[in-house]
């Protein structure tokens, strides 16, 4: 339900695919982050609604539309991905093409590919069938109401199964072998207890704070709003926090903070700090409620 001026709005339907699809590019870097690339770009025989590329990740996002129930989302999501590592170097030509840039196929993570469906409505059948914490595949739910409001959800994975511990057909299997999604567990797995004990706590605080999003990378996980608020890097003995705030403007009256504007690193933003114990928690969360505000949704 969406409220404007204490009236509710009424929901009204995308007039085709065509209409979502335009909305979706005009706007893919504000909803999703990533950087618009091609429409209707062709791959052999097939035909891509949209390229788009994760300059954070940098790695490659096929976006599909449906505007009506469709049965095939995986099917479709994995022939697509097969696609794109069996023709890695159209999709470079296009990147660089587009953006005048001179990227190589070893600059991409191709590990981190993905395909995302947007759709005003998903059957239960099509949840179900790409409801696995570890499949390359994301959906979408555009909603829009009179007054031209636009609504999008991202569904999210409840399911702890992963996709290979099921009979998956055979043309999977590349994709299954080069493309991965990363989970907690990743980072947490041979960790110690305190180190978890750090991130459940940590985790369950910031959660806490406002509407985040939890986004498991290769490297670390970020916690979003409209932009990461922070990254967090595991060891062996600390975790390592990234605060996505530009140099000059977080206010750190401890002074616990490690400025790496001259410094390449994982992480967004320009600060870090080394969290070695539960009790440094409480000093971090002003740190973190200042990126909050600069990248909230």
């Amino acid at each position: 339900m969406i409220l404007k001026n204490n009236r509710k709005l009424k929901q009204e339907d995308f007039k085709n695919e065509k209409e979502l699809q335009t909305y979706f590019e005009k706007n893919i870097k504000e909803i999703i982050g990533y950087d618009f690339i091609e429409t209707e770009f062709t791959v052999g025989s097939f035909r891509i609604d949209t390229l788009a590329f994760d300059e954070e990740t940098k790695s490659f996002k096929i976006v599909e539309y449906k505007n009506v129930k469709n049965h095939s989302l995986v099917d479709q999501g994995y022939t697509y991905l097969k696609l794109l590592l069996e023709r890695k170097a159209d999709f470079v030509l296009k990147y660089n093409e587009k953006t005048s840039k001179q990227l190589m196929i070893n600059d991409i993570d191709w590990s981190q590919s993905r395909i995302i469906f947007v759709s005003p409505v998903f059957t239960p059948y099509q949840l179900n069938a790409t409801d696995f914490k570890n499949i390359p595949i994301d959906l979408y739910k555009v909603s829009k109401y009179e007054d031209n409001i636009i609504d999008v959800e991202l569904i999210q994975k409840v399911s702890n199964t992963k996709i290979e511990e099921i009979k998956v057909e055979s043309f999977t299997d590349q994709v299954t072998r080069e493309v991965k999604v990363y989970t907690e567990e990743d980072h947490l797995n041979h960790r110690s207890e305190l180190i978890k004990d750090i991130y459940e706590k940590l985790k369950e605080r910031v959660l806490e704070l406002d509407d985040i999003d939890i986004d498991v990378k290769k490297m670390y996980i970020a916690f979003k709003g409209s932009r990461n608020i922070i990254d967090l890097e595991f060891y062996k003995s600390k975790i390592t926090m990234f605060i996505n705030m530009k140099k000059g403007t977080l206010n750190d009256p401890l002074n616990i903070t490690i400025d790496l504007s001259n410094c390449g690193h994982h992480g967004n933003g320009d600060y870090c700090v080394d969290i070695t114990n539960i009790d440094m928690i409480d000093n971090l969360i002003p740190l973190i409620k200042q990126s909050l505000e600069v990248n909230k949704k």
